[in-house]
């Protein structure tokens, strides 16, 4: 039993070394589970395997950080307008009127983050200049009618040529 004891603290004293460590958190956690073997008799996941989960836990984390973020933000700015209000004379029917605008607002701005931009947002003008992999047109955005330059890649031309 006291060898059993002794084993454990070294396995112990082993992860607070690595803790203290200045390794990074995600060499912590690959080494906590190098050791497991695969379920039901399957392959181990290859490093590759590893590194697209990794990103894709880190892309999702991200996400969810910017939507609370997001929410945060517009609870925020529902809260100062609401102080705002109150220190005012406004009466109740334009407070309620002005809340309901800025949720109107807060809809439209996130469904335009929503949105994504196009070739088909924009009509073309003319070819301003072309170059080894695409060219660069002037456009007019449908929406607002602002000019952009735009730059138009062939990808694949590109991982052809290995850019």
């Amino acid at each position: 039993m006291d060898s059993a004891r002794s084993w454990f603290k070294k396995f112990q004293h082993k992860n607070e070394k690595l803790e203290n460590s200045p390794k990074k958190k995600k060499d912590l956690e690959n080494a906590k589970y190098a050791h497991k073997p695969p379920i039901d008799g399957a392959e181990a996941p290859s490093t590759a395997t590893k590194q697209k989960a990794a990103a894709a836990k880190q892309y999702i984390e991200n996400h969810y950080k910017a939507q609370m973020k997001n929410l945060q933000d517009r609870k925020e700015r529902r809260w100062m307008l609401e102080r705002k209000l109150a220190d005012a004379d406004v009466t109740a029917e334009e407070q309620m009127n002005m809340l309901k605008f800025l949720e109107k607002k807060e809809t439209e701005y996130m469904r335009l983050q929503r949105h994504k931009m196009g070739v088909d947002d924009f009509e073309l003008l003319t070819i301003i200049g072309r170059g080894a992999f695409g060219e660069v047109r002037l456009c007019k955005e449908k929406a607002t009618s602002n000019v952009y330059a735009m730059k138009k890649l062939q990808k694949s031309e590109m991982l052809r040529r290995g850019q």
